[in-house]
Formats: C-alpha cells, structure tokens, sequence
C-alpha cells in the first residue's frame, strides 16, 4: 500500500488531526500529512496523547502518527490518560525491529511490542500484507467505537513509496526570521500559595476553558470555583499544556487557559511546539513553586535557576509576564486574552492546601467537560 491508499482511509474514518514524528521507511506518508489534514508535528511522542485528548474533548477525531519505537515514551500517558477517561486514540506506527532491521537499538523494545501492548491492555492490529489498506481504517473504527487508544503496526515492507515529496516540509528552515529582546530577570520574594493563585484565576473565569494540572492543583480548583468547563487531570504528568493545546487548536472561538507547573513543564517538551502551532486563544499559566508540590514538596532540579517566562520566550510565546503578586496574576490574566499564545510564569510558595479529593468519576468529567465544549455534537 502507499500513503494515498493511508491517506483515504484516514480520511474515510473522519481523521481532522493527525500529531505526527516521522518515520524514514515511511517518508512519503509522513511528507502528505501535513498536506492533507490539520497537523501538529511532535518533538516527543507522548505531547501527542494529551493533544489528541485535548482534541477529541473538543469534538474532534484524532490520530498519532509515528515510528513505533516512540511508543514507548507514550505508554504511561496513554493508560494514566487515555485508557483513564475512556478516550478513543488510533496510533498509526511504522513497525521497526524486524528481522531486516538494521539498527540495533531499534531492536530490544520493538520486536516484543505486540507483547508489551496485550500487558498493558491496548488492542493492537497488526498490518502486515501491502495489499490490505482497509485493516488501517477498522482498527480505527475500532478505537472510536470502543472508546480505547488502538495501535496500529505496520511493517515497513507493506508501504510501497511513491516519491512525492513535499518542499514545504523545509521551507521553515530557511526562513529569516528577527529576534531582538532585552530580558532583565525580576524575581521577587513569592507571596501567593498555589491555592491563592487558583482562587485568583477561577474567580476570573466565566466561559473559559480551564485545565488544571494532576494531583493537588486539579483538587485544589475543584474546590476554588467547579465547573463544566474544567477538566480535571487525574494523572498523566507532563500532559496539562498538551491538553490544553489540543482544545485551543480545535475550538479558536473558545479561550483556553492551563494551570500548569513547573515541573510538569520542565519535563515537557510542549512550548516549541504550542510556539509553532500559534494559537491565539491559549494562555498557559505555570504556577512554580520551586518543589514537586503533589508528592510532598520536594525540591526539583533548577529550581533557583530556571527561568520559565525565558523558556516560553526562546519557545515562541509572543507575550509572557512573571508575576508574584495577586494584582500582577489578575492583570497578566487580563491582558492575556487579547492574543496568545501567552505564559505566564507565576512564582509562588511551596505548600498544600487541605482539600478534599474531587467527587467525580474520571467518565463524568470527561462527559460533561466535553458536553460544556458542544463535543458530543
């Protein structure tokens, strides 16, 4: 089979997002994606399971496309986040680890895949005759009508290359582009806790979109302000931005706003790739409080060092604040809404409030987070 035969049956399944990391025995395929569908290009494979999840609570209906060895830096979100809420996630991904493959590091995790996927849970399909196209688009019927991440594997010898490669792949690279900034580093001693700055956002929120971080953040908004319109991580560290990203690329009318933390953003590769997409209505607020404040205020690595408002600066933010005051939160929250995508690092001290756990089912979040956005239109 070539791309055009995966392309139609992409499309014939109502594929509109497809978050991609090529794979070289799959050039063609990987040069038409972004020619055919509405696409994010991924720096690390698992940024795609929150984006997609991000994007099906929208009303969308995404695909991950990939070399398969980049599977097993999704796992963990996939079952903490997918498998959790119950969401649909085709993994389209070039099978290498074969026995013509000729590197050996694509070896030790591939070529028992199939085997890692039955012990994790995740149905599989494998394709393995170039002639049968159509087992691409049952598997990811099979992911929608099952409400469960499905893995497609596809061995390099079924895709037949038909040469057509885009240059619109490269014409970033050569682009000029000016940069000019003056940047003074401002940090002051931190007043707010992490529950002050929550309070501070959700009195401000009417029809936004909030997504909070995993653990005591999401405990914490529950308690500050519920809504329809929140949607509560229940795990998956390191996905609050991807989500977030994935609704404000399907829902432009919708303003999106992420409670996100340090750590999780420093264990991300996420910025460059929200700096690249450019979506207006995104405002990433990252709460640091120097610590791993849901796993009992452990300092994390950098945390006298790094500067999160530089990082989303280098990333691509075209408006970035830090903030350690009530008043300053509120104004950057304020002038935020007038184009993103924005960042606003908001330096807080460590420590947990008392909160009770949130009362909620991770499927009644899920339905009524999505209900709220018209995604089950």
């Amino acid at each position: 089979m070539d791309e055009n035969q995966i392309v139609a049956e992409l499309k014939g399944q109502g594929i509109d997002l497809v978050c991609a990391i090529p794979c070289d025995r799959a050039k063609g395929l990987f040069f038409r994606l972004p020619e055919e569908f509405r696409h994010i290009g991924l720096t690390r494979e698992e940024d795609g399971v929150g984006i997609s999840a991000g994007a099906y609570l929208a009303g969308a209906r995404p695909l991950i496309a990939l070399q398969s060895s980049g599977l097993g830096n999704m796992l963990n979100a996939i079952l903490s986040l997918t498998t959790t809420f119950g969401l649909p996630l085709p993994i389209l991904a070039s099978w290498r680890g074969g026995a013509d493959e000729v590197i050996p590091a694509q070896i030790p995790f591939n070529r028992p895949l199939p085997r890692i996927l039955v012990a994790a849970g995740i149905p599989c399909t494998i394709v393995s005759n170039r002639t049968s196209p159509r087992e691409i688009g049952e598997a990811i019927a099979a992911a929608y009508r099952n409400h469960t991440p499905h893995v497609i594997l596809v061995r390099p010898r079924c895709l037949e290359e038909t040469g057509c490669a885009s240059s619109t792949m490269t014409a970033g690279a050569t682009a000029c582009r000016p940069v000019s900034f003056t940047y003074t580093q401002e940090w002051k001693t931190p007043v707010m806790t992490r529950f002050d700055a929550i309070k501070i956002i959700a009195a401000r929120t009417d029809g936004e979109v909030l997504v909070s971080n995993i653990g005591v953040p999401s405990k914490e908004l529950y308690a500050a302000k519920d809504r329809r319109e929140n949607f509560y991580m229940l795990g998956s560290y390191t996905q609050a931005s991807s989500i977030g990203l994935g609704i404000a690329a399907i829902r432009p009318d919708r303003r999106v706003i992420v409670i996100d933390g340090d750590g999780s953003l420093l264990g991300s590769s996420i910025l460059p790739v929200i700096g690249g997409v450019a979506p207006e209505n995104l405002t990433i607020v990252g709460l640091d409080n120097g610590v791993f404040g849901s796993t009992g205020n452990q300092p994390r690595p950098g945390c006298d060092t790094a500067d999160l408002r530089l990082l989303a600066m280098g990333a691509g933010f075209g408006q970035t604040w830090t903030v350690h005051e009530p008043e300053e939160l509120a104004s950057a929250l304020a002038a935020s809404a007038r184009g993103g995508p924005a960042f606003i690092h908001a330096r807080i001290k460590p420590g947990n409030s008392d909160v009770p756990n949130i009362p909620l089912e991770p499927a009644q979040i899920r339905d009524r987070f999505r209900t709220a956005l018209g995604g089950n239109r």
